[in-house]
C-alpha cells in the first residue's frame, strides 16, 4: 500500500500531541528517552479535560489518570517497558515530571503532571534561546550547500502560535468525542447559558463532523451557535402544535 501526498491543508484535521520542542532540545532532559517524552506529552493532553472534570485536589492541583495498561496500549509496549518509561518520569525514580499517588486497592494511581518550565525561573531564557539559535543559524549559513536554497526563511511552522495574536486564547481546551473542538473555559460557559439543552451532545456532533469530512472551522464557538440556530428554526418549522404565545387573538379568537 502506497501513502498519498498532501495536497492542501488536510493535515489539519487530525487529533495532534504537543510535544514542547524544549523536551528534545535541551540538556536539561537530555536523559529522557524519547519513548518517555511522548508519554509525558500525552499526559500533559489531558490536563485540560481533568480540569474540565472538576479532576482538582484539596491544594488545587489538578491531576490525571493513566494506568500502566494504557501506557502499553497507546505506545505499543510491553509491561516491563511501559514501568521503565513512568519510573523516567516519576519524581521518586526519575526526572520528576509527574508525581503518582496509591489510592489503595483496585483504584488506578492518581497523577500528577508537573510544569517542565518552572525550573527556568530566569524570565530572559526565551531571549537567549533565540539568540543562541541566531548566532548558530548565521555561521551555519556561510557553509550550507547549494541545496538549502532559500528553505530556512521560507519554511515557517504556520502551526506555531503567534504568542502576540493567541495571548487571549493561551486557555484553550479541547472537547468533543475526538477532542478537536476547541474552546477556552469562558466559551464553554457561555454557550451553556445559551444552549441549555445538550450542549454536550451538539460539541460531539461538530467533532464527529469535522473528523469525519475533514471539514475545518475558524471559531468553534460561533459554529456551535450556528448550527444551535438552524436547529431551533428546522425544529419549530417541523413543529405543529402552536403554544398559546404563536397565536394571534386577532386572528384564532
Amino acid at each position: 500500500m502506497e501513502f498519498e501526498y498532501y495536497h492542501n491543508n488536510d493535515g489539519d484535521q487530525f487529533r495532534y500531541i504537543q510535544l514542547p520542542t524544549i523536551l528534545l532540545e535541551h540538556e536539561y532532559f537530555s536523559g529522557l528517552s524519547l519513548e518517555s517524552i511522548v508519554l509525558y506529552s500525552m499526559m500533559r493532553n489531558r490536563i485540560s479535560l481533568s480540569f474540565k472534570n472538576d479532576w482538582v485536589d484539596e491544594n488545587s492541583r489538578v491531576y490525571i489518570y493513566f494506568t500502566l495498561e494504557e501506557v502499553m496500549k497507546k505506545l505499543r509496549c510491553k509491561s516491563q517497558k511501559a514501568v521503565k518509561l513512568m519510573a523516567e518520569l516519576d519524581v521518586d525514580k526519575g526526572i520528576g515530571l509527574i508525581e503518582r499517588k496509591k489510592q489503595g486497592l483496585g483504584k488506578p494511581a492518581v497523577v500528577y503532571v508537573k510544569n517542565f518550565m518552572s525550573i527556568f525561573k530566569n524570565q530572559d531564557y526565551g531571549k537567549t534561546e533565540v539568540q543562541s539559535s541566531e548566532n548558530q543559524n548565521s555561521g551555519a549559513l556561510k557553509n550550507r550547500s547549494p541545496d538549502c536554497g532559500k528553505s530556512k526563511s521560507n519554511y515557517i511552522d504556520i502551526r506555531k502560535p503567534d504568542v502576540r495574536k493567541n495571548d487571549m486564547r493561551s486557555n484553550t481546551s479541547l472537547f468533543g468525542l475526538f477532542e478537536n473542538v476547541l474552546l477556552t473555559q469562558e466559551d464553554y460557559e457561555e454557550l451553556s447559558r445559551t444552549i441549555v439543552e445538550d450542549l454536550d451532545g451538539l460539541i460531539d456532533r461538530l467533532s464527529a463532523y469535522m473528523t469525519s469530512t475533514g471539514k475545518t472551522y475558524k471559531n468553534h464557538k460561533a459554529t456551535l451557535i450556528s448550527w444551535y440556530l438552524q436547529d431551533e428554526k428546522k425544529y419549530k418549522k417541523k413543529s405543529t402544535v402552536l403554544s398559546y404565545d404563536d397565536y394571534d387573538k386577532g386572528e384564532h379568537l
